[in-house]
């Protein structure tokens, strides 16, 4: 009886051991959720059917930024690692969400919000209103 008691209290012990809190990451549009900051992951520009990487042609003192997006709707654009000569300009003053939550504004042009997991943000609009009409995706992973 007793082997059986020691038994089971070391499989209690092992199994709260085995255990870890799983980190909740919410992927509900809000500013909350998707404020912080993030990599640059993905960029591709689309025109008359054709795709182009774009991200693979930027210089990697771009491809290393930081963009952070605030709660209070400021966004900053920040030079990391590999310097840019000159340094790369704050190009992205400020940031929203649109009451639905399904666009992304960054400095007052709409992003429509492709996909949001809680970690990645695909955003996509229009580059270039052409002619040709050349749309972006832009594809950021959160630090």
């Amino acid at each position: 009886m007793r082997k059986i008691h020691l038994t089971a209290v070391a499989a209690a012990v092992l199994f709260f051991i085995s255990c870890k809190k799983s980190e909740s990451v919410s992927n509900a549009k809000t500013v909350q959720n998707i404020s912080g900051s993030y990599n640059l992951t993905g960029l591709t520009w689309s025109a008359l059917g054709v795709t182009v990487n774009v991200y693979d042609s930027l210089p990697p003192c771009e491809r290393d930024n930081i963009v952070q997006f605030n709660t209070d709707g400021s966004a900053h654009i920040i030079d990391t690692k590999i310097m840019c000569d000159p340094p790369e300009p704050d190009s992205v003053p400020t940031w929203g969400l649109s009451p639905k939550g399904d666009s992304l504004y960054l400095d007052h042009n709409p992003y429509l919000i492709k996909s949001w997991d809680g970690k990645t943000l695909v955003i996509t609009g229009v580059v270039d209103d052409g002619p040709p009409v050349v749309t972006g995706v832009t594809t950021f992973v959160k630090q």
